[in-house]
């Protein structure tokens, strides 16, 4: 076995350092260069690993990144569809209001049916995941769970009334008698000619001479005639204590004792009597007392 001897000085007068290096054998280079060789492959093999691991995982996050966004629009429309829900079941609420003020009937918070009715929507998500969107939505549909049952009971009942208060329908002034604009509502008003504070007792619906006025429900003609306030007036006797009348029309279609169905021409618009334009006065008369049309309009 060689040896060899290595000295070091730092310069020509310092004292000389030697140290001893016995070369290695034949043996033992091969042994150190297979030893280099396989940690060579070892570490190129866990570093190409580590890489495609993470190319595999930054795929993964991409992908999520790009579903996640999608998730979120899709929550966003859904919220939006929620909020137009939530109008459409006001709109249904109003109807509601509607009906049982034309049927007088009273909404019952005790009602039976209500029994066992709704309960709250459940969400999967732990409530580290969810978002304030998330929670938005959940309580939209716990409302909405609630507000929909309660209406449905509701329709339910009036449903049965009016099943068995067909003839009453029948002669409620359920829809616009002519579409225009409501230039005066009913109510305290300030009067066009004299300027002093009155009640106006109908809706005044303003639109072109000529345009035909249609019967609201069934009923009897009980009076046409031509009065100094109404100009040409009609009146119609729809039943159970109800009475429509109609001013300021251009020309009556139709006669005393006539029968009309909803949806029937009965006149045409026009500014007879002591009238500022071209419209149609509305009245609804229950017991003999005026009351707001609009509380029968349904349409």
């Amino acid at each position: 076995m060689k040896k060899y001897t290595l000295m070091i000085m730092s310069d020509p007068t310092a004292k000389i350092r030697k140290i001893k290096i016995t070369a290695p054998t034949p043996i033992q280079m091969i042994s150190a260069a297979i030893v280099v060789a396989i940690l060579t492959v070892s570490l190129s093999v866990y570093f190409v690993s580590d890489y495609t691991r993470m190319k595999v995982q930054l795929q993964k996050l991409n992908f999520l990144r790009k579903e996640n966004t999608v998730q979120r629009f899709q929550l966003q429309a859904f919220s939006k569809n929620l909020e137009q829900i939530k109008t459409e079941l006001e709109s249904l609420n109003d109807l509601d209001h509607k009906l049982r003020v034309i049927a007088n009937l009273n909404k019952n918070k005790e009602s039976k049916y209500l029994m066992g009715v709704g309960g709250p929507v459940k969400t999967s998500l732990p409530m580290e995941y969810q978002t304030d969107l998330s929670k938005q939505i959940t309580n939209d549909l716990n409302e909405l769970s609630h507000t929909t049952a309660s209406q449905e009971v509701s329709f339910q009942e009036l449903i049965e009334y009016f099943s068995e208060q067909q003839s009453i329908l029948a002669g409620t002034p359920s829809i616009w008698p002519v579409r225009g604009w409501i230039t005066s509502g009913y109510g305290i008003r300030n009067d066009a000619f004299t300027g002093s504070r009155t009640m106006h007792e109908g809706l005044d619906i303003a639109t072109q001479t000529g345009t035909p006025v249609v019967a609201p429900c069934a009923g009897i003609v009980t009076v046409v005639t031509q009065d100094y306030g109404y100009g040409k007036m009609l009146e119609i006797n729809n039943g159970n204590g109800i009475i429509t009348r109609y001013g300021h029309n251009s020309k009556i279609t139709v006669h005393v004792g006539d029968r009309v169905k909803r949806g029937q021409l009965i006149s045409y618009v026009g500014n007879t009597g002591r009238s500022t334009g071209p419209h149609l006065h509305y009245e609804v008369i229950v017991n003999g007392i005026h009351v707001n049309p609009m509380k029968y309009i349904l349409n």
